[in-house]
């Protein structure tokens, strides 16, 4: 009995030494604060470090001594904790700035920061940018902004983040979602009601779930396993999926760089429940976006997992094994949700901003988070080895294109180099065209009968897409991307054998106008650039990169074969002499063309004497304005049925050049374009 009353009394005892503690701990963040909340002149913004994070350290142990009193039955879920080291460069960031003040979550069992720990952005919650005077807000935001968006870069299951910016004795706090950044009032520190808002919205972070701070309760990371554990929907017309996949993944090939978009992720995953010491051997891919969307499932006609599934049935019908044509192939896809309390909730804006103005925004603007498993696994295309190589991937994408526009009547929309994957087959680099994002299925909804938008990588744009006319967009409009996407990449340079540009050295040359806002200014590039094929040589073409070692000569057979390959195409885009394809749908700016013969226009005499009645003024009604875009979509399959004549020959020709290297020669580069040459001579004498 005594040794039990011993024990209870050194219980007490500790107790009491660790209220003592804390009691210290608070007055020591007190006296560090005091001056901040008086409302005292500040002089140096390293002076604001101390002062906030000791309100910060302050409001947690108070609520650290509320769960100690009340338990679980508090509500409490985490601790907000400053990073106890201020104004450094985080670990994984990929810049060298600092920042101010980084803010944790932290739960009970994590161990306490040190003052040495450079806490990562893939453990942070919020960024402090602190600023001297009140008027600085101006300046602390582009700077939140940067380290925003390598918290997005760097956490896998971030939806949406928070940041501060402190000026002075004022704090804001800031929200950013996919296409909007929103500020509170400030809350000034030297008063009463300032203090109590942000010491509420402290406390209402350490209480809330976890995806009102942002975070995606269906990717869970498995220590140790040391793997990540994400769901996976499978939608159907019924709704949302109430029991998704699940699958496992340590491996991410595709990060959300941007502070605002979609947000795309893509993760090598497996099904296959890992263990304590063996490897994860992925077997699909998870897209992970935010897209805009329908509110609801059944109306939501542009939903890319609708279409990845349209594109498997029907491809899978017609498609045979001697066409040799790679397609993508969904295994399951949907709309996320997650479970709140006893209720499953999807995982999109509305929930986002739930409680806020927000909430109920333009629905144009309604995004929802999609997720997509694939079955084939690919690389990126700078991880191609060769021209070839390249070569044959986009052209083995515009076959694939093709097949899904003639079997499916979806137009895809977005070819860039984001949106091609390489995979090997053999040894063998093949292409694989991915992301519908922006496709739109033609057989539900009408091209041109909606609203013109702007939709695509800038860079990549076709003229027409980038002046957000009301021609309508057709397979032409991607094939003039695919004519930029060759043209971009191979002055940057393509695969491990040719000199490589930096972005200092691009910005000197020609092409660097095709992503220089504002979109105007890129249109005239581009129809400056397309206007001939003399054109395209000399701005882009002769920009070409070089394979390694070589002096950059022109008859580099790289070089050429490449300069081949976009005056063709640019040729047959804009030049087209097929049969039924006038001189009325060439070139690249509209022109204007007699209606009609004039009356007047006769003798000299003649002419001279209608100029002394007026007649020149009426010259403008004599003449029609035509946009040989709009010509060319009427002309559209006979244009496409030349281009697909010249993807398939370049593409035999790249493959069997990958299949026997030893054996390709520059003769046979000069040999392929000749053919190419004279096979277009054929089609307009057959025609």
């Amino acid at each position: 009995m005594a040794l039990d009353d011993k024990q209870t009394d050194d219980t007490a005892i500790d107790e009491k030494k660790a209220d003592d503690d804390d009691d210290s701990a608070r007055i020591a963040h007190i006296d560090e604060m005091r001056d901040w909340l008086l409302g005292k002149p500040l002089r140096l913004e390293s002076g604001m470090y101390g002062p906030i994070t000791a309100f910060v350290s302050y409001v947690a142990l108070c609520v650290q001594a509320q769960r100690d009193k009340a338990g679980s039955t508090a509500g409490i879920r985490r601790l907000i904790c400053p990073a106890d080291k201020a104004d450094y460069q985080p670990d994984d960031s990929d810049d060298k700035t600092r920042i101010d003040i980084g803010l944790c979550s932290m739960d009970f069992d994590d161990p306490a920061p040190t003052a040495s720990m450079r806490t990562p952005y893939h453990k942070l919650l919020a960024v402090v940018e602190a600023k001297v005077h009140s008027g600085n807000f101006k300046e602390a935001w582009p700077q939140l902004y940067g380290y925003t968006r390598q918290m997005y870069q760097a956490q896998h299951n971030l939806s949406s983040a928070w940041g501060f910016a402190i000026c002075g004795h004022e704090v804001r706090v800031c929200h950013f979602g996919n296409d909007v950044a929103v500020s509170s009032n400030p809350m000034n520190v030297t008063t009463p009601e300032g203090r109590r808002a942000f010491i509420e919205l402290l406390v209402d972070w350490s209480m809330c779930e976890d995806f009102q701070l942002g975070r995606d309760p269906t990717i869970v990371h498995l220590p140790d396993l040391d793997c990540w554990q994400i769901e996976c929907p499978d939608d159907t017309s019924r709704g949302i999926d109430t029991k998704p996949w699940r699958y496992y993944f340590n491996e991410v090939v595709c990060h959300a760089d941007h502070l605002f978009g979609r947000h795309t992720r893509c993760f090598l995953a497996t099904a296959t429940e890992p263990t304590i010491g063996s490897p994860l051997v992925p077997t699909v891919v998870i897209k992970d976006a935010w897209a805009f969307a329908k509110r609801s499932i059944s109306k939501d006609v542009r939903d890319e997992t609708k279409m990845l599934k349209k594109i498997r049935a029907t491809l899978g019908q017609h498609i045979k094994p001697e066409d040799d044509i790679i397609y993508p192939e969904i295994v399951v896809g949907g709309r996320v949700s997650f479970m709140s309390g006893r209720k499953r909730i999807e995982d999109n804006t509305k929930a986002m901003y739930q409680g806020s103005d927000l909430a109920d925004r333009d629905p144009d603007r309604f995004r929802v988070h999609r997720r997509i498993v694939m079955s084939q696994i690919g690389k990126r295309l700078h991880t191609l080895e060769s021209v070839d190589e390249f070569l044959t991937v986009v052209c083995d994408v515009m076959r694939c294109h093709n097949a899904i526009f003639e079997h499916c009547q979806i137009l895809h929309r977005d070819i860039s180099d984001n949106n091609i994957l390489v995979i090997k087959q053999g040894g063998i680099a093949r292409g694989l065209l991915i992301d519908f994002d922006c496709a739109i299925d033609t057989s539900i909804e009408k091209v041109g009968t909606t609203r013109p938008e702007m939709t695509g990588t800038l860079p990549f744009m076709s003229i027409n897409n980038l002046s957000e006319s009301n021609v309508t967009r057709t397979v032409l409009d991607d094939y003039e991307s695919l004519l930029c996407l060759v043209c971009w990449l191979a002055t940057l340079g393509i695969g491990i054998s040719q000199h490589h540009r930096e972005g200092k050295e691009l910005e000197k040359l020609p092409i660097a106008r095709w992503r220089k806002i504002p979109t105007g200014a890129i249109i005239e590039a581009k129809r400056d650039h397309f206007r001939t094929d003399d054109s395209l040589n000399t701005n882009i073409a002769a920009y070409f990169s070089c394979a390694k070692g070589s002096n950059g000569a022109s008859d580099d057979p790289d070089k050429k074969m490449l300069t081949s390959f976009v005056t063709i195409l640019r040729s047959i885009l804009f030049d087209n002499a097929s049969e039924g394809v006038g001189p009325e749908c060439h070139g690249t700016s509209k022109i204007e063309v007699p209606r009609a013969k004039p009356s007047w226009l006769g003798t000299g005499a003649e002419f001279l004497s209608a100029i002394g009645q007026g007649a020149l003024s009426s010259v403008r009604d004599k003449t029609v304005v035509i946009n040989p875009f709009e010509k060319r979509v009427e002309k559209c399959d006979i244009i496409v049925k030349d281009l697909l004549v010249f993807i398939d020959g370049f593409w035999q020709f790249a493959m069997e050049r990958q299949s026997n290297p030893k054996s390709a020669s520059q003769e046979q580069v000069e040999t392929a374009a000749d053919d190419e040459d004279d096979d277009d001579g054929k089609d307009e004498s057959d025609d």
